[in-house]
């Protein structure tokens, strides 16, 4: 364990909960807010917090803060809306089969996460999600999918958080059960057929709720486009390059393709010149994607040393109990041999598309995908964040991708994502601007979840 953990103590290697205060109200003086309205700071504000709602945002000097207000200094500082992290997990479904929820949900918290999508259910996370709406646990707001729906699934886990849907009767049903249970997606992963998946399509249509996840070679991008389903991993968009369908079955490496020697072999002859054509398909079906680049590019598509995963500042969080895997995992894909010059097509490819994707006027969502292989949530959505910059976007624009754009998928436009009165004071304090380097939204001073303040010690 680290010595220190914003938001938690950490003593002896055991993590002790958040202190809770009771609700104040607040004002935070004299700081520089990025409201998220616009690509703007606006200097010296200061920002009145009345409950869990942002009562008033003005000129310092225009505001006058009540007595029985707890003032908070932020001068030299910054504020920016709470973040999101579109696409996550929890250890309890990676092999760590202890309940850690409630541990998780704090250091999710203390790295600026206040809303988190976890995409993979079960019971456990629906119980946390109770939790912290009841205020019984400290950590994020819980957006929870249902388990993962797969096909014909190739080997058991100990962690059941999936369900098998290989006939359209079967995944008819699931929708129906899982919606009844009082999950907010449905969630689909691998193998899925096109006659299951057309009626896990209808069927969520008719329930009024909405599919969500992979997209895989048995449906292919253009049904799942007109289906509507909010994609994530960028699946089938890389095979959309391909020369023609007949090549390599139109199959490049996407999703489980990764593992597969012979997609592998088609990263050559991917054709750039279609990604105009892809990005046209994407923005007409109006959908939204959560690229969750930073997972796939750091763990199948760099040739990281051991000693650079061990370095991230979110390795040492990762159970002991797992890290076994999690390296033999790497020496799987390191056993590939996968040639360099497919490896920096790839991620080049990646960047590209994202980069398109955002300049054609798809709507973005930051995801992380942790905590997969060498990534621990919290941590990992300011990588993701940042891996938005280094593919094009503006970091105003990968801001975007962690705040409004998600809340407003998630019909929170009138509640979460900006900066503004009677929005829900969601809020991180940075000791530099995030518009200069984005980088900076690592610098956490402080959090405010709901009108409730952490400060970094």
């Amino acid at each position: 364990m680290k010595n220190i953990v914003f938001g938690t103590i950490v003593v002896l290697g055991s993590i002790f909960p958040l202190m809770l205060k009771a609700q104040q109200n607040y004002a935070i003086k004299n700081v520089a807010v990025i409201p998220m309205t616009r690509d703007t700071v606006l200097p010296n504000r200061t920002i009145l917090i009345r409950g869990q709602v942002i009562d008033k945002v003005d000129e310092s000097t225009k505001v006058r803060i009540p007595k029985d207000y707890i003032v908070i200094d932020g001068r030299n500082k910054y504020v920016i809306p709470g973040l999101f992290d579109m696409h996550a997990h929890f250890f309890n479904e990676q092999g760590n089969l202890a309940n850690t929820c409630e541990t998780e949900l704090q250091m999710m918290l203390a790295n600026g996460l206040t809303t988190t999508r976890i995409m993979a259910g079960h019971p456990n996370y629906l119980e946390a999600r109770e939790n912290v709406k009841r205020g019984k646990w400290t950590g994020p707001d819980l957006i929870v999918a249902s388990p993962q729906f797969v096909g014909q699934w190739p080997w058991e886990e100990n962690f059941k958080n999936y369900e098998i849907v290989d006939t359209p009767e079967m995944a008819s049903d699931a929708v129906k059960k899982y919606k009844l249970q009082g999950y907010d997606a449905i969630k689909i992963t691998f193998m899925v057929d096109r006659p299951s998946y057309d009626a896990i399509v209808s069927t969520a249509k008719d329930e009024g709720i909405k599919v969500v996840g992979h997209v895989g070679p048995k449906v292919k991008l253009p049904a799942a486009l007109t289906a509507g389903e909010q994609i994530d991993h960028m699946d089938e968009f890389i095979d959309m390059l391909l020369p023609d369908s007949t090549y390599n079955h139109g199959q490049s490496v996407s999703d489980m393709n990764l593992w597969r020697m012979n997609a592998w072999a088609t990263v050559p002859y991917l054709d750039e010149n279609k990604i105009p054509e892809l990005v046209k398909m994407v923005k007409e079906s109006g959908i939204y994607v959560t690229p969750t680049n930073f997972f796939f590019i750091s763990c199948f598509g760099s040739e990281f040393t051991d000693e650079i995963y061990k370095q991230r500042p979110d390795y040492d969080y990762i159970p002991a109990a797992i890290k076994p895997e999690r390296w033999k995992i790497k020496e799987l894909n390191r056993n590939m041999k996968i040639p360099s010059e497919s490896l920096d097509r790839y991620v080049y490819l990646r960047k590209k598309m994202t980069k398109e994707l955002w300049k054609g006027g798809v709507p973005l969502m930051a995801g992380s995908d942790s905590p997969e292989w060498f990534l621990v949530t919290g941590f990992s959505i300011h990588d993701e964040i940042a891996m938005f910059v280094e593919s094009g976007l503006t970091p105003y624009a990968a801001l975007q991708t962690a705040t409004i754009v998600p809340a407003s998928y998630l019909g929170f436009w009138d509640q979460k994502g900006t900066i503004e009165k009677g929005k829900r004071a969601d809020l991180l304090l940075l000791d530099q601007n995030p518009l200069d380097n984005i980088e900076n939204t690592r610098r956490i001073i402080g959090v405010m979840k709901a009108g409730k303040w952490y400060d970094r010690t």
